[in-house]
């Protein structure tokens, strides 16, 4: 096999001839796997650990709490959520937080008689678990997948990363990631087994990239067989990265987005293609299950015609005519039906990360209108530019950060409260927008004028027009008149708003 000088060499060039799509790539699949560090975020979707009030945030803690309450003794000097142990512990345990989602539910249900909180930290776990099963870790052979195809077609799309959803062979690929992720977590329990096995399963979702009907079983055994002798070799390559992840840290990791992933994501896709040479020259036993002989071949874009297993067609049933001009009545219906889809969200976000129905918004009513005039705002007055994708992008942001900053400066000047709170977050300006915000109403945004938009005129079209004339003015006048009253008593309590006494800023502060 060729040296690691050579390997990361003939990866650079590969980074370099699709270097925006894998950076595309890259950047979703961090989101996916919560390993994107850029923010700081209030709640962890990927893990989905839970935080609430009423229970411990740290596996270390639940485990160590459910231990006590069973053996009715105390561990007056454990403090197991501090030191490098508990965080080998906690880390090792990530990928399975929703087993200790479900040890926590346990725990508030028959030692602290918390019965609501205990179904609420149990869907959480169940919830986490089906996102770990058939999204995050499909989507990890997905991106695997990519960079195969990617090493010798420079004109790799991003949509492969879901090729494992166009075949019929989900069942099988989520299967086999979860028996490789429950051996890993056992290995860890001996510290130094499981780095070995660490290595030894590193080729598990790159055998399911290239043959996703391969069984586990053979899988595992098959990157066991092909590791043997590269496991050393592959954590020295690790450890080479050590003054890249130096960098990235010293760059808030934007490096890490930006080039320390991506190269190495190239990296160990080359190492791959190397080791899989080698193995099927050695002929070990089960290398007659690497049999894409395409992604071997040079050319532009993989041939999915020739892909072992037949791919599924693509129905394109969003309707993206979004140049279009939208009636009276369909922007009303839209209003209110981001507004109540804003309202839904904060609604869960809230239920979930402190475990108790809180009505979000300053109005009374099942609706969070300034989801809807953020909508109303970007769909009229950014017509022009729909033809510009990222200069559209970059509009959203402006426009919904200013009509966010406004209502929050105009809520705490005039009504002495806050109903929503960003210190702390990377990039905030006085708690009243930040950088994370930001960038997700600029992403739903973007949705919202290319898809949702027209695809939801699409259907309001389809409704009798008496019928749409009716529930527009119904939902105007409910609407109008929670306004009105709730200019006067805005909506207050609980999880809802916080008494605010603004300050005299005499300069700008960014966090």
């Amino acid at each position: 096999m060729k040296n690691r000088k050579n390997v990361k060499k003939e990866a650079r060039q590969v980074l370099k001839k699709n270097y925006y799509r894998i950076i595309a790539v890259s950047f979703f699949i961090m989101v996916i796997l919560g390993t994107l560090h850029i923010f700081k975020s209030r709640i962890t979707i990927p893990s989905l650990s839970i935080s609430t009030p009423f229970h411990s945030s740290f596996n270390a803690d639940i485990l160590k709490e459910t231990i006590e309450r069973i053996g009715h003794f105390s561990f007056n000097s454990y403090k197991p959520t501090r030191g490098i142990l508990a965080n080998i512990f906690n880390n090792i345990t990530l990928s399975g937080s929703f087993i200790f989602g479900i040890l926590n539910s346990l725990n508030q249900l028959l030692f602290h008689e918390h019965i609501w909180q205990s179904m609420i930290i149990l869907l959480g776990a169940i919830l986490s678990f089906l996102y770990w099963f058939f999204i995050r870790n499909v989507l990890i052979v997905g991106e695997k997948r990519f960079f195969l195809e990617n090493q010798n077609h420079k004109k790799t799309t991003f949509t492969r990363i879901f090729l494992p959803y166009r075949i019929k062979k989900l069942k099988n690929i989520s299967l086999t990631m979860f028996y490789k992720t429950i051996l890993e977590w056992l290995s860890y329990l001996t510290i130094v087994g499981g780095f070995i096995i660490h290595y030894a399963f590193l080729l598990v979702p790159y055998i399911l990239a290239e043959n996703p009907g391969i069984k586990g079983k053979d899988a595992l055994k098959l990157s066991v067989s092909l590791m043997k002798g590269h496991k050393w070799e592959l954590f020295k390559f690790d450890i080479s990265f050590l003054f890249w992840t130096i960098l990235d840290i010293c760059t808030l990791h934007f490096l890490g987005v930006l080039y320390v992933r991506p190269y190495k994501e190239c990296c160990l896709a080359n190492y791959y293609f190397k080791i899989r040479e080698e193995g099927i020259t050695k002929k070990i036993m089960n290398t007659h299950f690497l049999c894409d002989q395409e992604l071997l071949n040079v050319n532009d874009h993989y041939p999915n015609e020739h892909f072992i297993y037949k791919e599924k067609n693509v129905k394109m049933w969003l309707h993206t005519n979004y140049d279009k001009n939208y009636s009276l009545s369909s922007l009303i219906l839209m209003f209110f039906s981001a507004s109540i889809i804003g309202w839904i969200w904060e609604v869960c976000l809230n239920l979930f990360q402190y475990g108790f129905f809180a009505n979000r918004g300053t109005l009374h009513g099942p609706w969070l209108h300034i989801y809807g005039w953020g909508l109303l705002l970007i769909l009229l007055l950014l017509k022009r530019f729909r033809k510009q994708p990222v200069l559209t992008f970059i509009l959203v942001i402006l426009l919904c950060g200013t009509l966010e900053y406004g209502t929050a400066w105009y809520l705490e000047t005039f009504k002495h409260a806050r109903w929503w709170d960003y210190d702390g977050f990377f990039l905030n300006l006085h708690g009243r927008i930040c950088l994370e915000g930001l960038l997700a109403f600029g992403i739903a945004g973007i949705l919202f004028i290319y898809y949702l938009a027209p695809f939801l005129d699409s259907l309001f079209m389809k409704i009798p027009k008496k019928v749409t004339t009716l529930l527009c003015i119904l939902l105007s006048t409910l609407y109008l008149t929670d306004l009105i009253y709730s200019c006067k008593h805005p909506n207050m309590g609980d999880g809802v708003a916080t008494s605010f006494k603004i300050k005299n800023v005499t300069e700008v502060q960014i966090q």
